[in-house]
C-alpha cells in the first residue's frame, strides 16, 4: 500500500498513517491463520481505506477552522490628479482594513471541528470492527463448509457401499428390488447432497477472498471452534461514541450560527494626502447593519437546520442504545443456547455415529440388520453427524456476534 502524504498533514496524523503502513507492509498475508485473519483484512480493505480517508479529511477541516481572523487584511488605495485654473496636484489615500468576529466564533468553530475529528475516528472504529466481524463469520463459514464437504464424501462412501451390499443380496434374494431402489435413491441423494456441500464450499471460500483481497486461491485450514476470548464486560460500542460526537459537534456547529448573527466589525486605518500637502491620518469603524428576514440574511434557516439535525441525532442516539442493549440481550441468549446444543455432541456420541455408519453394510451383509432399518439407522447418523458441524458452526457464530455486541475487540492473534 502507498501513501501519499501531502504537505501541511498535522504531525500526528502523519505518524498514524506512516506507522499503519509499515505495520501493513511487515504482516504476512501469504498464509490465512486465525491469528493474522482480521489484520489482513483490515490491510486489504477498501472501506476502511476510505474512512482513513474521511479522516484526513476531518483533519484539514480542522486545520480550516483554525485561523483566528475571519478574512485576510485588506489593503486598498487611490491615486487621483487634481487640476485646478492655477495649479495642480496629486491625491493619494491608503487604507488597511481588517474584519474581526465580535462573538468569539473561532473558538466554537475550532471545538466544533474537534469533535468531527473525533466522530470521525471512532468512524474508523467502527469500520475496522464491523470488517472484523464480517471476515470471522466468513472464516468460519468457510471452516464449516469445508467440513460439511468432507463429511459428505464420507457419507457418500457409506450410502454406495449399503447400496452395493443391497444390490448383492438382492441378487441372490436376500432382499427385494424394492429395497434395492430405495438403496441406491439413498445413494443419489449422498452423492447429490456431496455436490451441493462442494459448491457451498467453494463459495464459501470465494466470499472469504473477497474479504481478504486474496488471489484466486485460499487454503482455509483450522478447527471449527469459537473465539476464545468471550468477555462477560459490555464496553461501549464506538458506534454510540461517533453519534456523541457527533452531537457535540453539531452543537457547536449550532452555536456558530447563533454568534454569526452578531455582525463583524471592520477596523480600519487609513492615510491620503488631499493635494494641498495636507497629510490626514484617521481610523474607521465599519459595522453591518441587519435587516430581517427576508429582506436580509439572519441566518435563521441554517439555524432551524441545525436544530433540526441535532434533534435527529438525539432521537438517533435514542435508539442506537435501545437496538444496542437488545442486541447484547439476545446475542447472550443465541450464545447460551448454541454452547447448551453444542454440548449435545459429546465426542463418545460422534466416534459411535461414525463407527456404526462404517458398520452399517457388514451389518446387512450378516443379516443382522433388515435393509429398511439400516436405510433409518443410516438416515439417523447421518443427520447426527451434520447436526454436529452445523452445532459447532452456530456457537462460532454466537461468539462473534457475543463479541461484538459486547463492545469487546475482534482483533489479535489471542482469539
Amino acid at each position: 500500500m502507498i501513501s501519499l502524504v501531502p504537505r501541511g498533514m498535522p504531525s500526528r496524523l502523519l505518524c498514524v498513517t506512516l506507522l499503519s503502513h509499515v505495520a501493513a507492509a511487515e504482516l504476512d498475508c501469504a498464509t490465512i491463520t486465525r491469528g493474522n485473519l482480521v489484520a489482513c483484512a483490515q490491510a486489504n480493505s477498501p472501506l476502511l481505506a476510505a474512512e482513513l480517508a474521511s479522516s484526513r479529511a476531518a483533519e484539514g477541516r480542522k486545520e480550516a477552522a483554525r485561523p483566528f481572523l475571519p478574512t485576510n487584511p485588506v489593503v486598498s488605495g487611490s491615486l487621483a490628479s487634481r487640476t485646478g485654473a492655477d495649479a495642480r496636484a496629486t491625491n493619494w489615500s491608503v487604507t488597511l482594513a481588517q474584519e474581526l468576529e465580535l462573538a468569539g466564533q473561532s473558538g466554537v468553530r475550532v471545538a466544533s471541528a474537534d469533535q468531527e475529528l473525533e466522530a470521525q475516528r471512532q468512524q474508523v472504529e467502527v469500520a475496522k470492527a464491523a470488517i472484523a466481524e464480517q471476515v470471522w463469520l466468513a472464516w468460519f463459514e468457510a471452516l464449516a463448509a469445508k467440513e460439511r464437504a468432507e463429511l459428505a464424501v464420507r457419507i457418500e462412501q457409506a450410502t454406495q457401499l449399503v447400496a452395493t451390499t443391497v444390490q448383492g443380496m438382492t441378487s441372490h434374494g436376500l432382499a427385494s428390488p424394492i429395497d434395492a431402489a430405495v438403496a441406491d435413491a439413498a445413494s443419489v441423494r449422498a452423492s447429490r447432497a456431496r455436490l451441493e456441500a462442494a459448491r457451498d464450499a467453494s463459495s464459501g471460500e470465494v466470499r472469504l477472498r473477497s474479504l481478504l483481497g486474496a488471489p484466486s486461491r485460499l487454503e482455509v485450514a483450522g478447527p471449527l471452534e469459537p473465539l476464545r476470548s468471550i468477555d462477560d464486560v459490555a464496553t461501549e460500542r464506538p458506534e454510540v461514541r461517533t453519534l456523541e460526537s457527533q452531537k457535540q459537534a453539531s452543537a457547536g456547529r449550532l452555536e456558530v450560527l447563533r454568534r454569526s448573527r452578531v455582525p463583524n466589525a471592520t477596523v480600519s486605518l487609513f492615510a491620503q494626502n488631499d493635494g494641498f500637502d495636507e497629510r490626514v491620518f484617521g481610523v474607521g469603524l465599519g459595522i453591518p447593519i441587519p435587516l430581517p428576514q427576508p429582506l436580509g440574511r439572519t441566518r435563521a434557516g441554517e439555524v432551524a437546520e441545525a436544530i433540526g439535525v441535532q434533534a435527529r441525532l438525539d432521537h438517533e442516539l435514542t435508539q442506537l442504545n435501545r437496538t444496542l442493549t437488545s442486541d447484547r440481550e439476545l446475542a447472550k441468549a443465541a450464545w447460551e443456547s448454541a454452547a447448551q446444543t453444542r454440548a449435545l455432541y459429546s465426542g463418545e456420541r460422534l466416534e459411535r455415529a461414525r463407527q456404526g455408519l462404517t458398520a452399517i453394510s457388514e451389518q446387512l451383509a450378516a443379516a443382522r440388520v433388515p435393509v429398511r432399518d439400516a436405510l433409518h439407522y443410516q438416515q439417523v447418523l447421518v443427520e447426527l453427524l451434520q447436526a454436529d458441524v452445523d452445532a459447532r458452526y452456530a456457537l462460532c457464530v454466537a461468539s462473534v456476534r457475543l463479541v461484538r455486541a459486547r463492545g469487546g475487540s475482534l482483533e489479535g492473534g489471542a482469539l
